[in-house]
């Protein structure tokens, strides 16, 4: 739900309803887009929006970060901008992973040719993947859908390895 109708991207966050002895619907995935421009956090709010997912935006890392330690298992996937003013992208990761080494984030990056030292160390440390900007809206969803099967099934795999092992 909105906060305000004039700012889509300020949502409210409310917690799951309490279990009543019935079995819960599936709650809807939860996305936490970080972007300095407008623009990309209105677009990416209405994409996730219609595609069911319950989306926040924030402009800053600060913000990101600041979402993040009040809930840091809430998101299921962080879209995180890579040049955003005064904490860029790179440092807002090493302290999301600070926070949550199992963090879920997805670097969206229109530098790629002058960042790939960047991107290639965040994704020797955990880095979900990337999608190159400018990007369409369908191209957007489908980064955020696939990447979030992949983590799926790899957790899926780790706790059947786990499992086997006992």
């Amino acid at each position: 739900m909105l906060k305000n109708d004039s700012k889509p991207d300020q949502l409210d966050e409310t917690d799951a309803p309490e279990a009543s002895g019935h079995a819960l619907p599936l709650r809807p995935r939860r996305i936490l887009m970080v972007d300095d421009e407008p623009a990309a956090r209105i677009l990416a709010f209405r994409v996730f929006s219609e595609a069911g997912f319950e989306v926040t935006t924030v402009q800053s890392g600060f913000e990101c970060l600041e979402h993040f330690r009040k809930r840091p298992h809430w998101f299921d996937l962080i879209v995180l901008d890579l040049s955003m003013p005064f904490m860029d992208g790179e440092e807002t990761f090493k302290r999301l992973r600070a926070l949550n080494p199992n963090v879920v984030v997805l670097l969206s990056t229109g530098f790629l040719t002058q960042a790939q030292d960047r991107v290639d160390r965040m994704l020797a440390v955990g880095l979900a993947g990337f999608i190159r900007k400018p990007h369409r809206p369908d191209e957007l969803l489908a980064q955020v859908q696939m990447t979030l099967e992949r983590v799926k099934m790899s957790r899926v795999g780790a706790a059947a390895d786990l499992a086997s092992s006992i």
